[in-house]
């Protein structure tokens, strides 16, 4: 399995694999194409390699397009069952572009999220945006959903009022993929993702429905109601 993260303005996958830097870019003489770096089996490429975490990356829009549309092709990936691609939340024209490159080869999409308030503002956007664009989806993992320490009992981590992810998932059609803990316990930890994994593999992924018709009506009817006010002069 290969991964790609195409954050260029966070890359931080290679840390999630715990390496402590970003692995060096490697090339193919023959072809020139970067080689991705193999940790425990995977495959990972990241933007990280080419100028580390700490410099800020000012690149424009169209240059992030650019790259992107040019990664495929400057890679050399061996033969993968499946690329994962870690991308961040958003509908910015970046990710409308590489939605549009993925069309016809994307399997799903998991979202990942922090069951914060805050977070499932941005969580409802992002879902809005993959309804429009017509992509399967997966499901949903909520990370640090918990925290469980060493000894004692388990608590809320957050500041923000509790969130019900389940109720979020429900209400947008979307499965519960699994709670990840906050934890130091490494078994209650990997007993999750074994759960995660589980599901993933006996689901089959969906397009979130984009009832354009009831957008349309919503649209008419406010319409009316605006110019009514006009015209009673309110």
């Amino acid at each position: 399995m290969g991964l790609l993260d195409v954050d260029v303005v966070a890359p931080t996958l290679h840390k999630a694999l715990g390496l402590v830097e970003p692995p060096p870019w490697e090339s193919d003489s023959v072809a020139e194409m970067a080689l991705p770096h193999q940790v425990d089996g995977l495959y990972l490429l990241t933007m990280a390699s080419q100028f580390g975490e700490n410099p800020a990356v000012l690149w424009d829009e169209p240059k992030l397009i650019s790259t992107m549309r040019d990664l495929n092709s400057l890679v050399k990936w061996p033969q993968l069952d499946y690329l994962c691609i870690d991308s961040p939340p958003s509908s910015s024209r970046f990710m409308q572009e590489l939605y549009d490159c993925l069309s016809d080869g994307l399997h799903g999409i998991v979202l990942v999220l922090q069951p914060s308030d805050i977070a499932v503002a941005d969580l409802v956007r992002t879902i809005d945006f993959i309804r429009i664009k017509g992509a399967p989806v997966i499901g949903l993992v909520s990370n640090m959903a918990i925290c469980i320490p060493p000894k004692g009992e388990r608590f809320w981590p957050y500041l923000s009022p509790k969130v019900d992810i389940g109720s979020v998932c429900e209400k947008h059609g979307i499965p519960l993929l699994g709670e990840v803990p906050l934890t130091p316990l490494q078994a209650k930890v990997d007993a999750e993702f074994d759960k995660i994994a589980d599901r993933i593999e006996h689901i089959k992924p969906k397009a979130l429905t984009d009832d354009m018709v009831t957008r349309l009506f919503k649209a008419i009817a406010k319409q009316s109601v605006e110019a009514g006010i006009r015209r009673l002069g309110c």
